[in-house]
């Protein structure tokens, strides 16, 4: 009766909601012409960032202190320090120098499905089950995004929904179809940016706000070219034509358009919502402060050599145009904070590389490269009038993000979750108890609508143009039976990288990655990732087998991954693994002259073979013009006696890199004979 009632009491404000929604929709409408993704003429609109409502009714003094919960990821301290400075994010700015900051722990591996599920429940991948970014249907074995009929425990929300509570949630990772929930609910599918092509129906909780997320899915979803023209330096024809070609996310102007789309999306329903309800908790997730960088951090300042100038002169502020109108919407959230009394957080599932760790070797696009580009230190914030400013950052663990939520709630915490809430952050908040709450919060889901096998492709193609799939993952698996959506092969193999890293429960990670490779033999990440495992276990003859079939299965960059091995054995101590791997390198890649190399130099300082030393680099001599290999090769011979060879290859090398002391002193030691 309680929850019923609770529920009444939300129907107006949350009716009023669509009403509210249409007439803003209607007025736009009156400006101007249609507006599309394609670039249509456009409606006049103020966009969302830029138009908060001049008088709101702040909730009620007496009234608990509300929690406002801004997920955004990808956010990285780098950036924003960057920023901040230049005036560019002036709320941001505010924000850390009043509030709290920390620097927070992210896990391996680092995939946002996996991280903001963690954050939302406070459990691991291993209990919470969210592990890639599809699941399996577990009847037929088919491929479809990624639900929250996965998740194997409630989230905060639902504790607190539990506890009478009144929530609101927009947009989070893996939540649909909408959970049923004192308050209010919109799933992921409500974003454009990566599921625009599926059915929204089931996004929203309670049925009645559909009518007005699809008003604002209209409204905030149609960006236009003019809009566009701000965040880069590209023609308007040229604009236009980008976004009527049919190019998908690989392509800057679409993948723009959609980013921006999708933030707008997300932010006004949550914060129209949030005016409406006036929810105890209020969860927001974007993603494309993520998005913006896997797409244009390789074109940001200062340019890379592998950035033409061309391409740089193009794109290179349209990182910052988009960060700045975050931190507008954040003004809006700040401002929220201030009059109605409520704790902000903000915080981020892992950081990115924005500076001068970015790399030409390592696209930010590549299915086996993209993950590089994230840092695993993200950003935890908190800002209001409960809140103690700090003057360093601290260490905050996105474990430790959802025991933080609850105490703010002041309700109990899990008995399974591992975080500890950032006590530090806050006066007076103490650590709550320890219960077993997952136990008394029932999740309930609405009904949704099936999607297509074609629009399950899509799905999976978005995720490979922003370098999260293959491509060969859209095949079928066996099915798992049982009413649960099954694990992808993919789902797998992050189990197993989560078990080994994360969790270090080498044991436990083997059967996962085994079982990948079962669902999918030639799958070349968990081959990859067994080969650590067994390194791990100083397994060395067996790693090395799983290396070499990872590298015939396509593991990226092998050459690259081969010297990162020699290194780590050697590093270790392991010289007789290092000396086997590179002997089997150098027949792989017979024409790999730094791997030839490095097997001639361990030959001689481990075992002072100076024939075999020889033999390994000996048919580089002739037209070899490194000065490394020609120094390793006058080495050899001055160990064999052959002084008059040794003179000449010491004498090629200086002539190449006349400023080497050692070389030069090598030089004459060989010519007076010492």
């Amino acid at each position: 009766m309680r929850r019923k009632r609770a529920l009444l009491l939300c129907a107006l404000p949350l009716a009023a909601f669509s009403i509210f929604a249409c007439r803003r929709t209607e007025i736009a409408a009156r400006s101007a012409g249609p507006s599309r993704e394609t670039g249509a003429p456009a409606a006049a609109v103020t966009p969302i960032e830029d138009a908060d409502e001049t008088a709101r009714s702040p909730r009620p003094a007496t009234a608990p202190a509300p929690v406002i919960w801004l997920g955004l990821d990808g956010l990285d301290w780098e950036i924003l320090d960057r920023l901040s400075r230049e005036g560019k994010m002036p709320n941001w700015a505010r924000l850390a120098s009043e509030g709290f900051q920390g620097n927070l722990a992210s896990f391996l591996p680092v995939l946002s499905p996996i991280l903001w599920t963690t954050a939302a429940t406070g459990v691991g991948a291993d209990v919470h089950r969210i592990l890639d970014f599809q699941e399996t249907d577990p009847r037929t074995g088919v491929k479809l995004p990624i639900s929250g009929f996965s998740r194997a425990v409630p989230a905060v929300w639902n504790v607190a929904s539990a506890a009478g509570k009144k929530v609101g949630v927009v947009g989070w990772w893996a939540t649909h179809p909408a959970e049923e929930v004192n308050g209010f609910f919109v799933s992921d599918r409500a974003s454009p940016l990566l599921f625009g092509d599926l059915p929204r129906a089931g996004a929203a909780y309670p049925a009645t706000l559909s009518a007005g997320v699809e008003q604002i899915v209209a409204r905030d979803g149609a960006v236009t070219d003019a809009e566009l023209a701000r965040f880069v330096d590209v023609p308007s024809a040229e604009i236009s034509s980008a976004r009527a070609s049919g190019a998908g996310m690989e392509n800057p102007i679409v993948a723009l358009s959609r980013i921006l789309a999708a933030t707008r999306v997300n932010h006004h329903i949550a914060r129209d919502l949030y005016d409406r309800t006036r929810p105890d908790l209020m969860a927001l997730y974007l993603e494309g402060t993520d998005e913006i960088g896997h797409v244009f951090a390789p074109y940001s300042p200062p340019r890379l050599d592998c950035t033409s100038e061309e391409d740089f002169a193009r794109y290179h502020r349209a990182v910052d145009v988009y960060y700045g109108v975050v931190d507008r919407m954040l003004g809006q959230w700040m401002r929220r904070a201030r009059e109605d009394g409520a704790t902000l957080l903000v915080h981020s599932d892992h950081g990115f590389r924005w500076g001068a760790d970015r790399t030409c070797a390592r696209s930010s696009l590549n299915w086996s490269t993209a993950a590089y580009w994230h840092r695993l230190t993200g950003v935890f914030a908190a800002w209001g009038a409960r809140v103690r400013p700090s003057k360093a950052r601290a260490k905050v663990s996105i474990f430790d993000v959802a025991p933080t939520v609850l105490a703010l709630l002041d309700l109990p915490a899990d008995r399974r979750m591992t975080g500890k809430p950032v006590t530090a952050a806050f006066a007076g908040l103490r650590p709550p108890p320890r219960k077993d709450v997952f136990s008394t919060a029932t999740v309930r889901r609405v009904a949704a609508e099936s999607i297509t096998a074609e629009q399950a492709s899509e799905y999976a193609k978005k995720l490979k143009a922003l370098g999260y799939l293959t491509g060969a993952e859209s095949r079928p698996v066996a099915p798992a039976a049982g009413d649960r959506p099954g694990m992808t092969e993919g789902a797998w193999n992050n189990l197993g990288v989560y078990l080994r890293e994360t969790v270090g429960d080498l044991t436990a990670a083997e059967p996962a990655l085994l079982k990948a490779l079962e669902l999918r033999p030639d799958y070349s990440s968990p081959m990859f990732n067994l080969a650590i495992l067994y390194r791990m276990k100083t397994e060395d003859a067996k790693a090395e087998d799983w290396l070499f079939r990872s590298l015939d299965a396509g593991h990226a960059e092998p050459e690259r991954t081969i010297a990162d091995w020699v290194g780590e054995f050697e590093s270790k101590g392991r010289l007789p693994s290092a000396r086997s791997l590179l002997e089997k390198a150098v027949r792989r890649f017979p024409e790999n002259e730094p791997f030839a190399r490095e097997l001639g130099l361990l030959k001689f300082k481990k075992w002072r073979d100076c024939p075999g030393a020889l033999e390994a680099l000996s048919r580089f001599e002739a037209k070899t013009t490194d000065t490394e290999t020609l120094n390793a090769l006058g080495l050899f011979q001055t160990c064999l006696g052959h002084r008059d060879e040794a003179v000449a290859l010491f004498q090629r090398s200086l002539k190449l890199k006349p400023d080497q002391p050692g070389v030069v002193q090598s030089l004459n030691m060989v010519r007076r004979g010492i």
